[in-house]
């Protein structure tokens, strides 16, 4: 919390001090839903819109994050009856809170195990669901050992709407009753629609980022230390060859802008800083966008793409969905443990390369902003594996639903 900043803004949320909201209707259920930070809340919010549009629901939504609520207050601060910070997870506050919210319904999103919240939904005997519900290996491993002390953290009320049938089986392995799972997809196939980019857009976005049309851009999504600096060398590697190739740098938290920005200065490249524009950026080899959310715009202005947190020493990965879904050829390190099953399978498609060290992640990438006819073959598969997912989305609304009629 001192790291990360912003989180004195409506610290009484934290402490419990909800505001009283209007009684519930006898006609109407509400929804308390817990998303930790922006991947979460982005993650649910085909779910999230399929509930405030239904006039029988009221939403209350809660974050852990500041960057994550900042987005929750653009986006939803006038479609829910309130958001605020999630309460610290010590009895005095979540009791607090549950009292002054009063949920039909309880969800938290992807791994969230907040004992006292959840002991607080069984004493009032209010269901409890994880949707979109993952282990990485390493919270498998830990829940797996805990012994008898594994039912402080996996409660009998808690229910799973697991993101995959391998999550299924994990929650299952660690304690779960069958009967209290269910596969209901990754929800964020739902929030990354099949959508091709089209070749006009793309060059449009390169324009607006001082990139000429002709250009081959290559974007480093979410990256993480260490990663800027092997994307840095494989631009000025491939400009060596006399190839027009450009670098989008979009880093996993924007406040590390100072370290990224020593890193572009010990390279011979123009480049310009979002937060800090240029009146004229034309013709900028490196772009940094050191701002939070804007993503899934800035990507379609690329040609290929290296998924970040996936070199060592980092090993979780980011979502690989967003890319594919618009047809970027995706390059990836060793692992990306958050969405192994998801990079599995578009390893075997043939949508996405895997190296296994920085060398061999510079030797791919270079490799394939070299080929247009082997980017154009990863597009095409990923594209394929997309349009072939189902709506994760519906499956879970018909499972929650059952609780809200």
């Amino acid at each position: 919390m001192i790291k990360r900043g912003g989180y004195r803004k409506k610290l009484r949320y934290r402490l419990g001090w909800w505001p009283h909201l209007p009684p519930k209707g006898s006609d109407k259920k509400r929804i308390w839903i817990q998303a930790v930070s922006v991947g979460e809340l982005s993650s649910i919010q085909s779910l999230l819109q399929s509930f405030i549009s239904d006039p029988k629901i009221e939403v209350v939504l809660s974050g852990t994050t500041s960057t994550g609520q900042k987005i929750a207050e653009e986006k939803y601060a006038k479609n829910v009856l309130a958001y605020g910070p999630f309460p610290l997870d010590w009895f005095p506050f979540s009791s607090l809170a549950w009292s002054r919210i009063q949920p039909d319904l309880a969800i938290c999103v992807d791994s969230e195990l907040w004992p006292e919240h959840m002991y607080q939904a069984k004493k009032r005997e209010i269901p409890f669901f994880i949707v979109n519900a993952r282990l990485s290996d390493r919270s498998f491993s830990r829940l797996s050992s805990m012994g008898i002390f594994q039912n402080l953290l996996i409660p009998h009320n808690l229910q799973i709407l697991a993101s995959s049938e391998k999550q299924r089986q994990r929650w299952i392995k660690i304690g779960l009753e069958d009967k209290k799972t269910f596969n209901t997809g990754n929800l964020k196939i739902d929030i990354a629609p099949y959508q091709p980019t089209i070749t006009e857009k793309k060059n449009k976005k390169k324009e607006e980022l001082g990139f000429p049309a002709s250009s081959i851009v290559l974007v480093g999504i979410s990256t993480w230390p260490g990663e800027e600096k092997i994307l840095l060398e494989c631009l000025e590697e491939i400009r060596d060859k006399k190839i027009d190739a450009r670098l989008l740098l979009i880093p996993r938290h924007a406040e590390r802008r100072e370290s990224i920005l020593e890193n572009l200065n010990a390279f011979p490249f123009s480049f310009q800083q979002r937060t800090r524009p240029k009146e004229n950026h034309k013709e900028n080899l490196a772009y940094l966008a050191d701002t939070t959310g804007e993503l899934n715009e800035l990507i379609q202005s690329a040609d290929l793409a290296f998924l970040g947190k996936t070199l060592p020493p980092r090993h979780e990965g980011q979502n690989p969905i967003e890319p594919i879904s618009i047809g970027l050829p995706l390059v990836i390190g060793p692992k990306c443990t958050n969405f192994s099953e998801t990079c599995d399978e578009l390893l075997h498609r043939g949508a996405v390369e895997q190296g296994n060290s920085p060398d061999e992640i510079k030797m791919i990438i270079i490799q394939l902003l070299q080929s247009e006819t082997q980017r154009e073959v990863m597009r095409n598969a990923g594209l394929k594996w997309r349009k072939e997912q189902g709506s994760p989305t519906l499956n879970a609304y018909k499972e929650l639903q059952k609780y809200l009629a």
